[in-house]
């Protein structure tokens, strides 16, 4: 099984705890939107608070899910098994990583599962 050399995973690793650092931050400040009281007797401000509330409700889970993503790729590199495509085995291409560096397949396998 492939695994990207030490000296090439560290700028990887750099890569995901800057970006889980920028994540978490953003969590912190996250729950003030969801406490805002939406209730109004104008129609359309109702609306407008509550599609806002729906957006940062659909913007924090969409921060936990990459944050889950970022920690068990920083698992995988602790257990050197980062830059290998949990499908098939093959080094997950560079240019990849540096795009999303916890990706966990490479961009043929993760095209077939997003076909399905």
């Amino acid at each position: 099984m492939p695994t990207i050399v030490k000296t090439r995973k560290d700028p990887f690793r750099a890569l995901l705890l800057k970006k889980r650092n920028e994540l978490l931050a953003e969590v912190k400040r996250g729950p003030e939107a969801l406490a805002t009281n939406i209730q109004s007797p104008d129609a359309v401000e109702f609306a407008v608070k509550a599609a806002e509330q729906d957006l940062t409700a659909r913007t924090a889970d969409l921060r936990s899910r990459v944050l889950q993503e970022i920690d068990r790729a920083l698992e995988r590199v602790a257990r050197g098994s980062y830059g290998v495509c949990e499908s098939c085995g093959e080094e997950i291409s560079q240019a990849r990583l540096k795009a999303i560096p916890w990706a966990r397949y490479c961009v043929h396998c993760q095209e077939i599962i997003s076909r399905n």
